[in-house]
């Protein structure tokens, strides 16, 4: 390997073993980057980012600096001297030039931008607008089903081990791909005597645990055994990368070589994505419809996701992902089974999640509200003529943290429902004749509180009508 000559900024050409033990692409190139005022602020941009370690690869290095080449040739075309003569229009070309390119890399680019502007401390707000964003299609969720998931644990003590071992610790965590392809050596943890497995989540920068039973504790024991006994002490990521491995040396794969280095995230380079498929199509597995699964790294993740959904209740697998939001668990990993569906009675079709003023299914409602509706139950009088109806999501023993009464109607935590329909209508009639007659009067406390409640109920209320007359 040629040596590693000292960090020179002022090179055109950058080695990024100077940030990166053992980076995939080891050069990164400014030529062509103009003009050269701009190509300057690009490697100190570039150059906080790699000592940041803002990113684990150098794979957004390199698009990031794509990026900026375009946004220097539009500099470059209207003859800017500064980073403060970079106008509007400017970002219209660039989305102009990426037209041909598909949405979610166009949200992606622009994203990059306008993260540099930011730094670059430019109001990036008013050169990067929301509405610039494309908006991204979201497929429904896919996963493994159950009789998928136990067929492939059936057949999995035929591969090597280290493999069969980043399967079941990756299905097990519902981390995401890469996480547990830079998952650290010593992910195992004690707390209050109770173990965890903790993991780092690139996406999210925050570190995650979640609780390890006695099972996976021995399957993570065994891998650093075998990891410590393979690549040395030195050795800091819980699994490594293999040597290609061909299909027709399935299943022991006899020539199997390990590598020092964290697995390609990639599925179509990762060693144990790759086994999983070559087993599945082997062996002849079938999900429940008689088809072949498409096996990706992801799909362990909603697969899980929904198992604990299943079991346990969207709240436990939100929990388990760590998201913020139980919306996103409900929408992109595990919305609920035609079981669920069927066996939901049917009153709860009347509650209607409203998170942020959207108005979404009644199956992603929090599983003490669906079991007990009354507890959530609204029906609020507010003399002398304010009234709530609907649902609140909030734990009914608690008090309202936000202390929006009567201003319910645009809380996120209120549920609108069918059946009180012909009461919104009435009271919505009631408050646009307050409202005018306030105006008129000129009593401005009235005019504000009844326009509040109009503009809340028009965000909700015409779905509502859709859903409730069929």
């Amino acid at each position: 390997m040629q040596e590693l000559l000292p960090f020179d900024f002022a090179a055109n050409t950058w080695d990024l073993r100077h940030f990166y033990e053992k980076p995939y692409y080891r050069l990164l190139t400014f030529d062509g980057i103009e003009p050269d005022w701009f190509c300057l602020q690009a490697k100190q941009y570039l150059h906080y980012l790699l000592k940041a370690q803002v990113y684990s690869s150098t794979s957004q290095i390199r698009a990031i600096r794509a990026v900026l080449g375009q946004l220097g040739e539009v500099l470059k075309q209207r003859k800017c001297s500064s980073l403060q003569d970079i106008k509007r229009s400017d970002i219209l070309n660039l989305i102009d030039a990426w037209q041909s390119i598909k949405g979610r890399t166009v949200y992606t680019k622009l994203y990059q931008l306008k993260e540099f502007l930011s730094w670059a401390g430019l109001e990036a707000e008013a050169l990067v607008k929301r509405r610039d964003f494309p908006k991204i299609r979201h497929d429904d969720p896919v996963w493994l089903d159950e009789p998928t998931r136990s067929a492939i644990k059936s057949h999995l003590h035929k591969l090597p081990e280290p493999l069969a071992r980043h399967y079941l610790v990756q299905e097990y965590t519902a981390a995401r791909p890469g996480d547990v392809c830079q998952m650290q050596f010593d992910c195992l943890v004690a707390e209050n005597s109770k173990w965890y497995i903790r993991f780092f989540q690139q996406k999210t920068k925050r570190w995650h645990q979640i609780p390890a039973n006695r099972e996976i504790r021995r399957i993570i024991e065994a891998q650093q055994a075998w990891i410590r006994q393979t690549l040395g002490p030195d050795y800091n990521y819980l699994f490594c990368h293999f040597r290609v491995f061909k299909k027709g040396s399935y299943p022991k794969f006899s020539r199997i070589k390990p590598l020092p280095e964290p697995p390609k995230t990639n599925a179509d380079v990762n060693p144990m994505v790759r086994a999983i498929r070559y087993l599945i199509e082997a062996e002849d597995i079938r999900d429940s419809n008689g088809q072949q699964p498409h096996f990706t790294g992801r799909i362990t993740r909603s697969s899980r996701l929904q198992e604990i959904r299943v079991k346990h209740g969207i709240e436990a697998a939100q929990l388990y992902a760590d998201h913020v939001s139980s919306t996103t668990t409900f929408q992109h990993y595990a919305p609920p089974t035609r079981e669920q569906v069927a066996t939901a009675d049917l009153p709860f079709q009347e509650l209607l999640l409203n998170p942020d003023n959207k108005f979404l299914p009644w199956q992603s409602l929090p599983e003490s509200l669906l079991k007990n509706p009354k507890a959530h139950e609204l029906d609020i009088e507010i003399n002398p003529r304010l009234t709530v109806y609907g649902h609140c999501a909030l734990d009914p023993k608690t008090p309202c943290p936000h202390n929006l009464y009567p201003k319910c109607y645009g809380c996120s935590s209120f549920r609108p429902s069918t059946g009180k329909l012909p009461l919104y209508e009435r009271q919505y009639q009631s408050e646009v004749q307050r409202m005018e007659q306030a105006k008129t009067a000129g009593a401005e406390l009235s005019y504000e509180e009844a326009k509040a409640t109009v503009e809340a109920m028009k965000q909700w209320l015409p779905q509502l009508r859709e859903v409730a007359h069929g």
